[in-house]
């Protein structure tokens, strides 16, 4: 078994990741994606992409639709 981590460095893993990195590899960021495609650049054409695809969506009326929502629980709940 092991874990994999979509994005980041080894010096950026949270306690919980090193805790686990003691029984099972922890397989982080490029070298993930290398070894789950083969291909040794495709973790930086992901960030491309994803960073391309963020500049064309416009999220902003899911946040606000995700805003009104959660004002509507939390008045719902302290009623």
């Amino acid at each position: 078994m092991i874990v994999g981590v979509v994005y980041g460095e080894a010096e950026e893993l949270s306690s919980h990741y090193r805790r686990i990195g003691n029984s099972y590899p922890v397989i982080i960021g490029k070298d993930f994606w290398h070894r789950l495609t083969g291909k040794d650049d495709f973790y930086f054409e992901l960030i491309d992409a994803i960073g391309e695809v963020a500049l064309e969506v416009d999220a902003s009326k899911v946040v606000e639709q995700t805003i009104k929502t959660l004002a509507l629980e939390i008045e719902e709940k302290y009623k």
